[in-house]
């Protein structure tokens, strides 16, 4: 939607998040004569040059205004947006119908999802980009919101959830699908949706690049008609081996001499590594660039060592098949492991399975999730070591007190953070500071 089109319009901002924050600020600025109110609630609504509405979101408060503009962690499927008629529209929508056209060269968008990796996937893309000397930025889900940036870059790196995906908004130059699974089934209702909705950001991109290892991506592969497709992690291009980044037949790089752990980084390096192909770069330079990164926090970072004992923060793993990743980086059977946080209602018998032949040494579960994912485990894995206690901070400080030198905690909840923390990463500070305190103790 064009912005002269808001203009005389009853226009709403559902959600004061990060993103409908900057959506305020972006509408002020380009139309300040444009009456705006804020749908949000109280705890949301700490200061804006904006009127505000505390109600509870009906069908019938939408159709009050001509125009939403909705924010991404507000589902489309729930009665009030299925019922309502008014125009809801994205804040990508908007940027998109309007910050291309302001400057003389389009940036090159390229759009990156999956289930896991994507911030990571970002952050060594927008590292590597850097090093040719291009004017890079990383927007959307991490990094600034997109109706926040400039369009003069030479190419903007858009993480995007699949909150962000759904409504086909986002016309990527490449967009990358790194890996799919299930998650978030509490906003798009079932794991069909989930994948379908992902899947529209390539549906919608110029060039889409898929994992030729994920099952999942390329079942969707062949139910959809893409405009152009190459495969990464394929024996063709750059793919990982034996924890060994290869291109075709020349290995690269490996885990053991690279800051970020496990096949898993590799496989995000291969993707992006084929977005760099795509665009016609060296990949030396980017290998060079990207070597040294160190990981980004509460993603497989150390802690320290506490008494000989390894403590280890992934807090960013919220589903069953990241914390799996995250186990393949350790001596699993010297690990405590630690799980549970907000209930998505997602499966862990496939998480069961494959521990039932390296268990780790113990498996503490706590939270809104932790008594199911107990009982999930104790029904499909008899061998297993199980405590149930009852938040994070009884699960680190008992965590201490059994392990000994030699040994490794790791925090890889494979769920949500909602149940007792704002977000993944206070969760990981709280759990980093508590380390400290009962480490002293």
């Amino acid at each position: 939607m064009k912005l002269e089109h808001l203009n005389n319009q009853k226009v709403a901002i559902w959600g004061y998040g990060v993103e409908g924050r900057a959506t305020v600020e972006y509408l002020q600025h380009h139309l300040p004569e444009l009456k705006l109110t804020v749908l949000c609630p109280d705890k949301e609504a700490d200061a804006a040059d904006a009127r505000f509405n505390h109600q509870t979101v009906t069908a019938e408060l939408l159709n009050q205004f001509d125009v939403v503009i909705k924010s991404p962690g507000i589902s489309p499927y729930q009665a009030a947006v299925q019922e309502c008629q008014a125009k809801i529209i994205s804040a990508s929508a908007l940027w998109f119908s309007n910050e291309l056209n302001r400057v003389d060269k389009r940036p090159t968008i390229v759009a990156i999802t999956g289930t896991k990796g994507k911030s990571t996937a970002c952050y060594l893309l927008h590292q590597a980009l850097k090093a040719y000397g291009l004017r890079v930025v990383i927007a959307g889900n991490f990094g600034t919101p997109l109706i926040a940036c400039d369009s003069d870059y030479d190419v903007v790196v858009l993480e995007t959830s699949s909150y962000q995906a759904q409504d086909g908004a986002i016309q990527a130059d490449i967009a990358v699908l790194l890996n799919l699974y299930s998650e978030h089934l509490d906003w798009h209702g079932d794991e069909k949706t989930y994948h379908r909705d992902k899947w529209r950001l390539l549906a919608e991109s110029k060039q889409a690049l898929i994992n030729a290892q994920d099952d999942n991506s390329r079942q969707w592969q062949k139910q959809w008609v893409l405009k152009s497709v190459t495969l990464f992690n394929h024996l063709s291009g750059f793919y990982v081996m034996d924890d060994v980044l290869m291109f075709q037949d020349k290995a690269l790089l490996s885990t053991a001499g690279w800051l970020l752990k496990g096949a898993h980084n590799l496989q995000n390096l291969a993707a992006m590594l084929t977005v760099l192909k795509v665009l016609g770069l060296d990949v030396k330079t980017a290998l060079n660039a990207v070597k040294h990164c160190p990981p980004l926090p509460h993603r497989l970072q150390s802690l320290g060592n506490f008494k000989g004992v390894q403590v280890i923060n992934d807090s960013i793993a919220t589903t069953p098949h990241a914390t799996w990743a995250a186990l393949q980086t350790v001596p699993i059977k010297n690990t405590v492991l630690l799980v549970g946080g907000y209930e998505r209602g997602v499966d862990w018998r496939w998480f069961a399975e494959k521990i039932a032949d390296k268990p780790p040494k113990l498996v503490i579960c706590s939270g809104a999730n932790g008594e199911r994912i107990s009982q999930t485990l104790q029904q499909h894995n008899v061998i297993i070591k199980l405590l149930l206690v009852d938040t994070l901070r009884s699960a680190a400080e008992k965590a201490l007190e059994i392990t000994q030198a030699g040994d490794c905690i790791l925090l890889s909840p494979g769920a949500p953070s909602f149940d007792a923390f704002r977000d993944y990463q206070d969760r990981g500070e709280q759990f980093s500071q508590w380390i400290q305190e009962f480490s002293q103790s």
